[in-house]
């Protein structure tokens, strides 16, 4: 997936992805094409929380 998504969106999508590997019993091919989405999700989402905490603890720095 190389779209962006909102973390909001891309934090609903792992979830489903998690929801979907528990009950569909999905096959070898579906599982890793699965996986493979949910880790690049997983990896926009820590760059969006890096990048938030960053922009945070400069705005902090600013006050002192």
């Amino acid at each position: 997936m190389s779209e962006q998504l909102s973390y909001k969106d891309a934090l609903k999508r792992i979830n489903d992805i998690v929801e979907r590997i528990e009950n569909e019993d999905p096959d070898i091919d579906q599982l890793s094409s699965l996986v493979k989405e949910a880790t690049g999700l997983i990896a926009q989402c820590k760059g969006k929380l890096e990048s938030a905490e960053a922009e945070i603890q400069l705005s902090l720095e600013k006050l002192n």
